[in-house]
């Protein structure tokens, strides 16, 4: 290993036990919001060793990569302290009220601000997934997001949402000068900021559908230029045929009914000019080995995700055959992958 791999994986394990250490803190604050202690799963400790080899050898391909430059350092620039821990004592005040809600499995418990956007968004979107405060439709919500996020993979979110720039960099293996990018059910905007960091020149449109949200993206990305914003449905996407050279989306189909996920795949084929990529970056299916079968069938236990049962049980690489996209190249670590398929 060179140097400056070495560096980068130096601060990337040093930052992913930081999130580790703070992952500690919950198990606690649910006994103490519950009365009760939740009972370990069946091999605990090797279930725990065997996550953390993975989560090290995706953070090692992760440092390998912005050391050959396949995407900048400056991925990993963290933000200032002062933000971090206050958002991380906003965390611990929000994890009281999640573990409450789930302990009564109560998953539709809205304040004043989500009820305002209830009428607005479709059945399957009118839920707390994870529990969390808000379900995606405040403000706050939006605030604590990818935090809470990186908590729960320790540390890993980051370098897994980045699994689908190496397949996009074999495309394209410039600065993005003329090519125009669109994220779908974009979040607060991270792994567009990602792709930004690799393709300064691009052009990209960011979307979702929760307006609190695509807020809070619009300022977590407001010192990019050539970004746009739109509130959109990923299933109904208010653009014209063949406009953008990829599509793609982070976390997003395992949150969807599986007659929704074709929908998103077809309307992402008609938006590709020919040619064009389709990708994804999402959790691991039971079609990718045997490995994390474990945990596959764990998280949706532990986590309000109706859908996602579903989800490991049917391949999106078949969903994206289904939809007419060709030559299927997938990029797996630690409990995610990146997608990409082509648009003939």
């Amino acid at each position: 290993m060179d140097m400056k791999t070495a560096l980068f994986l130096t601060y990337q394990t040093a930052r992913s036990a930081h999130y580790a250490g703070q992952q500690l803190t919950l198990p606690f604050l649910d006994r103490l919001a519950t009365g009760r202690k939740r009972p370990l799963p069946e091999d605990f400790e090797a279930k725990r060793l065997q996550t953390l080899n993975a989560l090290f050898d995706l953070l090692k391909e992760d440092s390998t990569r912005i050391s050959a430059g396949v995407y900048p350092w400056e991925v990993l620039k963290p933000e200032g302290p002062g933000t971090h821990w206050g958002r991380f004592a906003r965390i611990l005040m929000d994890g009281w009220r999640i573990s409450h809600r789930k302990e009564k499995k109560d998953a539709h418990d809205f304040d004043d601000e989500a009820r305002v956007y209830l009428e607005e968004v479709p059945e399957y979107y009118r839920r707390n997934f994870h529990f969390q405060t808000g379900g995606y439709l405040t403000r706050q919500s939006a605030r604590l997001y990818e935090h809470q996020v990186e908590i729960l993979f320790a540390g890993g979110a980051d370098a897994m949402r980045r699994l689908i720039l190496p397949l996009m960099r074999e495309k394209w293996p410039g600065d993005g000068e003329g090519l125009h990018f669109l994220e779908v059910a974009a979040g607060t905007g991270r792994l567009s900021r990602f792709v930004k960091l690799a393709y300064p020149k691009a052009r990209v449109t960011v979307t979702d559908l929760s307006w609190p949200y695509l807020q809070e993206a619009r300022s977590r990305l407001a010192d990019l230029d050539r970004v746009e914003f739109m509130q959109a449905a990923a299933e109904n996407l208010p653009f014209k045929d063949a406009t953008y050279d990829a599509v793609y989306s982070c976390f997003l189909f395992h949150e969807l009914p599986h007659a929704v996920r074709r929908q998103v795949v077809r309307e992402g084929m008609r938006l590709l000019r020919p040619g064009g990529l389709y990708g994804l970056v999402d959790s691991l299916q039971k079609n990718d080995g045997e490995e994390f079968q474990w945990a596959l069938e764990q998280f949706p236990t532990e986590f309000h995700e109706p859908f996602f049962k579903n989800y490991t049980s049917h391949p999106m690489e078949k969903l994206l055959e289904d939809a007419g996209l060709q030559g299927a190249r997938c990029q797996r670590g630690f409990l995610a992958k990146g997608l990409v398929a082509e648009k003939p």
